[in-house]
């Protein structure tokens, strides 16, 4: 079913069409919110809210361009509130964090893998956010550069320096 059928349908009053572009899109955004605040709970507190801010704001959204972006974005601004609310506590989460005691013992792709979100981690939000949104969401670079607002030649331009750091930090 389109996006536009689904909206329409779900001013119209149909349930079941809520639940469509629930399913069509939730497993995309909680992914997005995992990857920024590495907390399941969190995540999928923030991707409920993310839903429930654009039902609750449907009236004036206005269907010009996909609507997964206008998730993202809204996603976006989430988890900068919850960083602004929970600047304290994030720190001492990060310290916590499973990843922090390191694989178990034998399994090398899973150290790697741990071993690049480190990397990833590491690198400023802009840039961070820039990486997740290409390759753990698979975003094309024009969707990128509409989720951040930013041309698409900046969203380029930062994503090959983001990439070069994180390849530097990986042959280290």
């Amino acid at each position: 079913m389109s996006e536009k059928r689904i909206l329409k349908n779900i001013r119209s009053g149909q349930q079941e069409s809520v639940e469509i572009l629930i399913q069509k899109y939730y497993r995309d955004i909680y992914t997005y919110c995992y990857c920024r605040v590495q907390d399941r709970q969190t995540a999928q507190d923030l991707t409920q809210d993310v839903f429930l801010r654009f039902l609750q704001n449907l009236d004036s959204y206005e269907h010009t361009g996909k609507l997964k972006n206008y998730l993202y974005v809204t996603a976006g601004n989430l988890i900068k509130d919850h960083y602004k609310k929970r600047k304290e506590t994030l720190l001492e989460e990060e310290r916590s964090s499973e990843y922090e005691n390191g694989p178990p013992a034998g399994t090398e792709q899973l150290s790697d893998r741990l071993t690049m979100q480190e990397i990833i981690r590491e690198l400023p939000e802009p840039e961070k956010e820039l990486i997740l949104l290409r390759y753990y969401q698979n975003l094309r670079l024009a969707e990128i550069a509409q989720v951040v607002s930013l041309p698409v030649s900046t969203v380029r331009y930062k994503l090959k320096n983001a990439e070069k750091y994180i390849k530097t930090k990986w042959e280290e």
